[in-house]
């Protein structure tokens, strides 16, 4: 667990974390919490740990939104169901 923030409750809310996990019994629980560590480095996801009654807790920070693309283009030329429904169509031969 080298170069991990070790943080109190109050201390990673105010940093902007949140909880993903319970807390890990250490050493017992040490596999498990070093999975879940793993997995937060490869997904190059913001975490900490965090300490309180005796056990070991991850939270993540949070998603930034500002990466994620907006797509106006997709809907501004796409017609809305109402109006689709709205239009009567009728093929050559068939009966409406």
């Amino acid at each position: 667990m080298k170069h991990l923030k070790l943080l109190d409750t109050a201390a990673a809310k105010a940093a902007g974390f949140r909880p993903l996990t319970i807390g890990y019994q250490l050493p017992q629980e040490r596999s498990m919490l070093d999975n879940v560590l793993a997995d937060m480095r490869r997904g190059n996801i913001n975490h900490c740990l965090v300490e309180s009654n005796g056990s070991v807790s991850v939270w993540r920070g949070g998603i930034a939104t500002a990466s994620v693309p907006s797509r106006p283009c997709l809907q501004k030329n796409k017609p809305s169901r109402t109006a689709q429904r709205s239009v009567p169509t009728t093929r050559k031969g068939k009966r409406s």
